[in-house]
């Protein structure tokens, strides 16, 4: 195995679920040059990648398969912000979007996301839909342990600011 894919690969076996432009970015690799060894990766069975709204995710291929859709989400801001705020408890499009401050449809969006990648369960309540999320908070915290460590530090930020957004809302 060349360098370069030796490189390639314990990136991604660091940081599972990397965008395909993020990975190029990351490792300072022309586009045309980290498709090749993509392919070759590919093709040998070491990696394997899916492509979810226009971006490929690349993971590696002893990859837990179930957590593929958590570890997308997770690594999208806007879905993380939901999933965490989901972990306090249910929430209707219209609190989330309220504490979020965030608009019907960009929430609308990101719901359907979730739902097709089976994070959240959506149950309707008259004219309300109530959404929960299908992850315990302990799993999710594994996962971010054990396959993306980095997002620690920004995890641990956004919580704080948004538990004393909530916090603030509520005392107003």
């Amino acid at each position: 195995m060349t360098e370069t894919r030796k490189r390639i690969l314990e990136y991604i076996q660091k940081n599972p679920g990397i965008t395909f432009r993020k990975l190029a970015e990351e490792l300072n690799l022309g586009i045309g040059n980290l498709q090749y060894h993509l392919n070759v990766l590919e093709k040998n069975g070491l990696i394997k990648s899916k492509k979810v709204g226009g971006k490929r995710h690349i993971f590696p291929a002893e990859f837990e398969r179930e957590y593929e859709a958590l570890l997308r989400v997770i690594s999208n801001k806007t879905q993380r912000k939901i999933l965490l705020l989901l972990a306090t408890g249910s929430k209707t499009q219209t609190e989330i979007a309220k504490e979020l401050n965030l608009t019907q449809a960009t929430i609308n969006y990101h719901m359907k996301i979730l739902n097709e990648n089976n994070i959240v369960e959506r149950e309707r309540d008259g004219k309300n839909v109530i959404y929960t999320l299908k992850y315990d908070i302990n799993t999710i915290i594994r996962v971010i342990s054990e396959y993306r460590p980095s997002l620690w530090d920004k995890l641990s930020d956004n919580l704080i600011a948004l538990l004393l957004e909530i916090g603030g809302r509520k005392n107003d």
